[in-house]
Order: C-alpha cells, then sequence, then structure tokens
C-alpha cells in the first residue's frame, strides 16, 4: 500500500444524504477513504440502505482494494438508525430493567443478523458507561445503569451477542463518560478522578469486554487532569492510550475515536490536528463523521506529519495490519456469523418492551383505573442530544393514549414556564377528570416539566406520571401518584404501557 492508501484505511467518513453525493465519491478516490458511518439521514428503507451499503462497498473495494468497514450507531432504545420494521431494540437500561442477561445477549444477536443483513459490518455499540451522574445529559438510558455489575454483565452479554451474529462492535466510551454533566457533542467535559478510583468504578466493566474478547474501544472526548500528563482529553492522549488502556489493560484489539467533528475536539483543537494527535497517541480508526472537506484535511495533515518524521510510518503500519486483520474477518460481504437467533424478532422486541416497563410504587402487573374522563398530558419528543436520533415531530404520547381511551388530549412545552403552568392548571380545574396521565420527557433536567407535575399533584386527582426518558424524573411526585418508567419516547414504548391502564 502506499501511505495515502494506508491513512485511508484509518479513516472513518461520512455524508449528508440517502445516496453517495460526488463530494464522498471523490474524497474516496482521492484519499482512499476506506470507511463509512451511517446516520438517521442516510437511512430512508430497509431497500434503500441495502443499496447504499452494497455502493458504498462497490467503490471502496474498487479504489482501495479492501472491503469497508460501514459502521453505524444502532445501541437501540434513543440512539437507534433503521428504519421502521426493523429491528429496533429497547435501549441498555430498558434492557437492564427486564432483569435478564440473555435478553441482552439476544438482543444484540438479532441486532447484528439484521446489520448483516442489509449490509453493515460494525456496530458502534454497547455502552458501557455507568450512569453515576443523574444528571449527564448525554449517557442516561443509554446506560444500562449507575450499578457497575449490572452494566459489566448486560454489557459483556451483547458484546458477545454481536461477535457471535458476525459483526464488529466497539464498547464505549473509554473509561467512561457516566459521570459528566457536559455533552462532548458541544463542550470538552473534565472528570477530576484519579486512575485509582476508575479502577474502584468506571474501569470494570471495560476490564471485563476486554477480557471477555471486545474487538474495539471507542474512546471519549473527556479531559482527566489527574492522570494525563499532556493535558488533552483521552482521544489524544498517550497516557490514556498507550499506557492504561493498552499496557495496563492488554487490550490488542482496534481503538477508535467518537468523531471529531465533535465540539470538544472541533472548537478547542481541530477536527484535523485532533485527527493528527489522535493517531499519534496510538488511535487506529479515526471518525470524521460527516464534512467531506474535513476528512480531506485530516488526511492530508496525517500524511505531512508522516513525512515530516512527526509520526512513524510503524505507527501507521501497526494501525493498518490490524485494522485489516478485523476487516478479512467481518468486512467481507460473504462472512457470516456463527450462531443464529431462534427468536421471532418481532415478538421477542414487543416482549423486552413489555417486560422492562417499571412500576415504581406498584407491582409489576398493576392496572390503574382510568376512569370515563381521562386528561393525557404530554410534551413532543425533542433532540436532547446530538448523539440521539431525529425525533418524530408528529408523535404525541397525550394524543396517541386519548385514541385508545377516549378523555381529553393536552400538551406542554419541553420546559413550560410559569403562565403556560397557571393555563394547565385551570384547564384541570374547570373540568371534571376522572385521572390525570402525564408522559415527561427528561423533566429533572426541563424544571417546568417538574414544577407541572407537582402542581398536578397537588390537585388530588387519580394520578399517573410516565417517564419517557430519563426516569429520575418519577422522583419528583410523591408516591401517591402511579409511576411508570419507559425509557423512551417511541410508539413501541407507548404500545408497552397500554396494557398498564384500563378504564
Amino acid at each position: 500500500m502506499t501511505l495515502k492508501q494506508k491513512i485511508g484505511q484509518m479513516i472513518v467518513a461520512g455524508f449528508p444524504a440517502g445516496e453517495l453525493s460526488e463530494e464522498t465519491i471523490q474524497l474516496v478516490r482521492e484519499h482512499k477513504i476506506g470507511n463509512m458511518i451511517l446516520f438517521s439521514h442516510n437511512v430512508e428503507s430497509r431497500n434503500q440502505l441495502k443499496t447504499l451499503c452494497g455502493s458504498i462497498q462497490k467503490l471502496v473495494k474498487e479504489e482501495t482494494g479492501e472491503y469497508a468497514f460501514i459502521t453505524i450507531d444502532q445501541e437501540g432504545g434513543v440512539v437507534r438508525r433503521l428504519p421502521e420494521g426493523s429491528v429496533n431494540i429497547p435501549g441498555a437500561m430498558a434492557l437492564a430493567q427486564t432483569g435478564n442477561k440473555e435478553n441482552a445477549y439476544e438482543a444484540a444477536l438479532l441486532t447484528g443478523q439484521e446489520l448483516r443483513e442489509l449490509g453493515i459490518n460494525f456496530n458502534l455499540a454497547p455502552v458501557l458507561d455507568i450512569n453515576n451522574n443523574p444528571h449527564n445529559p448525554v449517557i442516561g438510558v443509554r446506560s444500562f445503569g449507575p450499578d457497575k455489575a449490572v452494566v459489566t454483565e448486560y454489557g459483556c452479554e451483547m458484546v458477545k451477542g454481536y461477535l457471535d451474529s458476525g459483526i464488529m462492535c466497539s464498547v464505549k466510551h473509554f473509561p467512561g463518560h457516566g459521570d459528566t454533566a457536559v455533552d462532548s457533542h458541544l463542550s470538552l467535559p473534565c472528570i477530576r478522578k484519579s486512575y485509582e478510583d476508575l479502577e474502584q468504578e468506571e474501569l470494570i466493566p471495560f476490564k471485563e469486554a476486554i477480557r471477555r474478547g471486545a474487538t474495539a474501544v471507542t474512546l471519549a472526548h473527556i479531559l482527566f487532569p489527574k492522570i494525563g500528563k499532556e493535558n488533552l482529553p483521552v482521544t489524544m492522549s498517550e497516557t490514556m492510550i498507550r499506557e492504561i488502556l493498552r499496557n495496563r489493560l492488554g487490550f490488542k484489539g482496534l481503538v477508535i475515536s467518537d468523531c471529531l467533528e465533535m465540539n470538544a475536539i472541533k472548537e478547542y483543537f481541530g477536527t484535523a490536528f485532533g485527527a493528527k494527535k489522535a493517531i499519534m497517541a496510538g488511535v487506529d480508526l479515526i471518525f470524521i463523521s460527516h464534512t467531506a472537506s474535513l476528512a480531506a484535511e485530516a488526511a492530508r495533515e496525517i500524511e505531512k506529519a508522516v513525512e515530516s518524521g512527526e509520526i512513524s510510518i510503524s505507527r501507521i503500519d501497526d494501525a493498518v495490519e490490524r485494522i485489516l486483520a478485523y476487516k478479512k474477518r467481518y468486512a467481507s460481504p460473504d462472512s457470516e456469523g456463527e450462531k443464529k437467533s431462534q427468536k421471532e424478532p418481532g415478538d421477542f422486541v414487543k416482549s423486552l418492551f413489555r417486560e422492562s416497563i417499571r412500576f415504581t410504587n406498584r407491582e409489576r402487573g398493576y392496572n390503574h383505573l382510568l376512569g370515563e374522563n381521562p386528561l393525557f398530558l404530554s410534551c413532543y419528543a425533542y433532540r436532547s442530544t446530538l448523539a440521539s436520533s431525529s425525533v418524530m415531530d408528529d408523535l404525541l404520547f397525550a394524543s396517541f393514549m386519548q385514541e385508545r381511551f377516549g378523555g381529553e388530549a393536552c400538551s406542554f412545552s419541553i420546559d413550560p414556564d410559569y403562565g403556560e403552568i397557571n393555563e394547565i392548571l385551570e384547564k384541570v380545574k374547570s373540568k371534571e377528570y376522572t385521572n390525570l396521565v402525564m408522559g415527561t420527557y427528561n423533566g429533572h433536567l426541563n424544571r417546568g416539566q417538574s414544577s407541572l407535575a407537582k402542581e398536578l399533584e397537588k390537585l388530588r386527582i387519580p394520578m399517573v406520571m410516565a417517564a419517557f426518558r430519563n426516569p429520575y424524573d418519577l422522583d419528583e411526585v410523591g408516591d401517591e401518584v402511579d409511576k411508570i418508567a419507559a425509557y423512551e419516547y417511541s410508539r413501541q414504548s407507548f404500545e408497552a404501557v397500554v396494557p398498564l391502564l384500563k378504564q
């Protein structure tokens, strides 16, 4: 391989539509880019997606001589990219609530089979972050929860499921993104923990996943000033990558970056500079997920650094050798998984949603009586982090439930102010509602929702509160309110709540 071809194998690029743009085609031809990432904006239907993946493989194979890693964030729950009619499993926290780690394995196995059928060979999942900060704006329900043992067991089962299905997967976000109050898509988080602190908590799931054969680790764009001598985020830190991940933890697989267009890197260091520093520090595969011109700039920056001696050719060769070894096993369209799930996908996914729904102050299986004239209240979903999938603008929990039970529906803002809350309270007081059913969406972070819930509780009308993202919303009201943790704002989740209510 030429130097340009080698560097191209180390870059994952993205594009903005449902077909390859001329700019993307030119990027592959000129810079020999060897891998792609797909998002919701690339996906229109199953047939279209399969055709697109075929086009990517044809182009990359012709231009580089190797098959492409085609990557995607198909975590399940709030981060899912596949179209309607595909296997879309609940998210990590919901899976953990089923109480059966076998569900995590089967969910990953089915997801992996689905991805391979569509032409995708690398899933950027599962999340092994321990959600030890309830106010974390970017992890939350993407984590299996705050318990390190649960995160470890369920996460490792998903790793096994993906690998058995015949696709690559990557555990993320090393060494742990759960204890941040900042979204690295928007800024640069900082965690002031020592290595010894991480050993007691955050590193435990990653250590076990590595022991069980994890093929790739995604790095977090986070500063750890008490650990990294360089005062650089993990993605660019030789201390974190070589000394800790490689040497202390003994990881032999692919080290991959999170997207270098996230503001934690782009705004503080620049994407191209960040790419160069990441490779110098020991990253094998860098993601520049949206902008072809930035991917081209990074490729040129890396090439210059190798030619000047700033990056050794042995560092490049080491990474490329590792990438090609994994491609040989996972990237060929003809490769197959070791195991097929015996579950019927549609029925199994429905059962997962039903089993994950949790009443926090009632026995499982309890039915809440709505009466003849219930009022359903909710906000529309919003994209709380750029990691989340695009939301359905026309999906409203209140209307969904009104169609099934009658009564009335009322929508409120993501963060209702005092005036809006008073208007809703006046509406409720003016009619004889038999029940109030409120759906929240990160109400513990959007305090207006919490204020509305508390005011409705004071009216002493029988009330249900359903949390359709982080379950911490439910702590905002007392136990006289029936509480449902549902974990995601989707039709699948709404359908799972329906049997819990009756008239």
